[in-house]
């Protein structure tokens, strides 16, 4: 038996190992002086459907920065509570969104109004549950200088309440899916793009065709990254920490499960292969880590030792991922097993909704 359990956790160790080679390229937005923030003009467009809370916290962060934008508009997407109000009091160019065309989601065709209605010569689109960290708008300036690129964030995950904690392996897949932090760097095929924070200048904007090329997509970062990609236009990704931060579904886990349902299947989908790849060898490293706590009443005295030490060894990876995706605590990582069992179930559970034709609504829509 004890062999047999040899076995298994040299093969476990291997996954461990191969893991690190996803992780040791993860960067931020570099901090930077003024002499290297280029003189654009930035216009900030922040699609909102029922995000009153949200812009209460985002426009402030937004106009207490030290590189003032160009000009901030706010997407009113048909929303039900006080959205446009809120983003007026803060002095937001409020755009009342149009009526769905046939043919369109609503994220894009919100993003789409606001990058027509715009005059700046760089676009930078946000989530509304987004908030600009001190000093985040200059940082993201600079990236200016590099106009042949197009400049996504993820941002850092600000988890206020435990069943925030669920969140993860989701927010750690979505940096892992962009491929674009392993040993090749930029250098990767079919590097993504993160969907909460687009960065970009009007020519690139336009050389592919805006939103409406993706009109009809749940992720449609995914595929702008394609379109970026075939037009030469290279797509660079960051980690927002220091730079934009969010709380995730502050509603509740059932928004929570709805959110991560919602896209999680079609991002599999679009992701490439390689992180395909590598992702599964982290997360099969992990479940036969788990899995090796129940070879602990047959093992013997050293391979005992052995599972602790790899079970170590897991829990001291997923500190250093989870830490850098957001405020995860260090008892998430130590019981990891949890997490990871509620990243399976809502997985699977939306990947068989999907098969079976359902729908998962979001903000009383059907998004996929």
């Amino acid at each position: 038996m004890d062999l047999f359990i040899w076995i298994f956790l040299t093969l476990t160790f291997l996954c461990w190992v191969a893991a690190w080679a996803m992780f040791l390229r993860f960067r931020a937005v570099p901090a930077v002086s003024d002499a290297d923030v280029p003189g654009v003009k930035v216009s900030i467009i922040i699609p909102a459907r029922n995000e009153e809370d949200n812009l209460s916290r985002l426009l402030p962060s937004l106009t207490s920065q030290s590189r003032t934008p160009h000009e901030i508009i706010v997407v009113n997407d048909h929303s039900t509570d006080r959205t446009g109000a809120v983003a007026a009091e803060y002095g937001a160019r409020v755009i009342a969104g149009s009526d769905l065309p046939e043919g369109w989601y609503g994220k894009p065709w919100a993003c789409q109004q606001g990058a027509d209605a715009a005059s700046g010569d760089w676009l930078l689109f946000l989530d509304a549950d987004i908030v600009m960290e001190a000093d985040g708008l200059r940082r993201l300036t600079a990236l200016a200088r590099e106009e042949t690129a197009v400049h996504s964030i993820c941002p850092y995950h600000r988890v206020r309440r435990l069943y925030e904690e669920l969140s993860a392996f989701f927010n750690v897949i979505m940096l892992l899916g962009m491929n674009a932090f392993t040993l090749k760097g930029g250098a990767a095929s079919g590097i993504g793009l993160f969907g909460q924070a687009l960065f970009l200048s009007r020519r690139s904007y336009d050389l592919v065709g805006g939103h409406g090329r993706v009109r009809r997509e749940v992720l449609e970062n995914f595929h702008l990254s394609r379109h970026f990609r075939e037009a030469g236009i290279a797509c660079r990704c960051y980690l927002g920490r220091g730079t934009l931060s969010m709380r995730m579904f502050p509603g509740g886990w059932r928004d929570l499960v709805a959110g991560w349902s919602k896209g999680f299947v079609s991002g599999a989908d679009n992701t490439a292969r390689s992180a395909m790849v590598g992702i599964s060898i982290w997360l099969s490293g992990l479940i036969m880590t788990t899995v090796a706590l129940t070879f602990l009443p047959q093992a013997g005295a050293d391979a005992r030792l052995g599972i602790g030490a790899l079970y170590f060894l897991g829990v001291l990876q997923c500190v250093f991922v989870f830490k850098s995706a957001g405020t995860f605590g260090v008892l998430n990582a130590l019981l990891f097993p949890v997490a990871l069992i509620f990243y399976q179930t809502v997985f699977f559970q939306a990947l068989h909704r999907r098969k079976k034709g359902g729908q998962i609504k979001w903000k009383g829509r059907d998004v996929g």
